[in-house]
């Protein structure tokens, strides 16, 4: 059994999961297998931990790039395993540069998920299998209108086409997390190039998305470096009297295309 296995590697090498890498390691062997199935080709593993779906996935893949922070685990990873199609690279995702892999297959640390995802919107592969908090996953497919709409929903949307394929209770899991997770399945598809002041535009409204799309880009003002005469500047801003959450992409865009014109 995998908890078996769990517990000799943590007593054999004396650590204990790391707060300060959100380590909370997969451990049903049910959802290993469903995620080892998601990888084929060449295959990115962001924090592959001890190892457990590394394993599966070096089975069923061509080549498989794990990389991993912790220089503990990776003793573990290359002292318990002999791999033969499996690179383990010491080093923090947010700073590796291959971009170009045909599958990702992960369970990620929760607690830098979007700037993981934000990454994986640079990278190129066909599909990318993800374990992320529930909430957080939901945040990828709400649309406009929604509680959950947010600048994650706007960028993701632009970026991929994304699908929750199943929750995970918190027992898949140990230490068991508070939280649902959920595997999320994503593929690219980018609708339109963006720009640094789109970027700057969705972080205006979204600070403030229950307000009125005038009201938003005033009260995010400092964002565009601009001072309380920017009011009378915005009063033929596109949808202005539209609430921030109701804006799908193309409108989102509207208006940041219309803020390049005046700034």
């Amino acid at each position: 059994m995998i908890s078996n296995r769990l517990f000799y590697l943590l007593n054999k090498y004396n650590i204990r999961p790391s707060k300060k890498f959100s380590q909370n390691f997969l451990i049903s062997d049910e959802v290993l297998r469903f995620m080892a199935s998601q990888g084929k080709g060449k295959v990115l593993e962001i924090g592959p931990g001890l190892g457990f779906l590394t394993e599966k996935l070096s089975k069923v893949c061509d080549k498989v790039i794990a990389v991993e922070k912790d220089p503990k685990l990776i003793n573990i990873l290359k002292q318990e395993y002999d791999f033969d199609n499996v690179e383990i690279i010491n080093e923090d995702f947010l700073k590796f540069e291959d971009k170009n892999f045909d599958t990702i297959v992960s369970s990620i640390p929760y607690a830098i998920s979007s700037q993981i995802t934000f990454k994986l919107f640079e990278m190129n592969f066909e599909s990318a299998t993800l374990l992320y908090q529930k909430e957080f996953a939901k945040r990828f497919v709400s649309r406009p209108g929604e509680n959950d709409y947010s600048r994650l929903s706007i960028m993701s949307n632009i970026y991929s086409k994304i699908e929750i394929l199943k929750d995970i209770p918190p027992s898949a899991f140990f230490p068991e997390p508070k939280v649902w997770s959920s595997i999320v399945h994503i593929r690219l598809d980018k609708k339109f190039e963006v720009s640094q002041i789109f970027e700057t535009t969705v972080r205006a409204l979204f600070t403030h998305k229950n307000k009125i799309v005038h009201k938003a880009v005033y009260n995010s003002r400092d964002i565009f470096e601009k001072g309380k005469e920017f009011k009378q500047s915005l009063n033929d801003i596109p949808y202005k009297d539209r609430k921030v959450y109701t804006l799908d992409i193309y409108e989102v865009k509207e208006i940041s295309d219309w803020l390049e014109g005046i700034l």
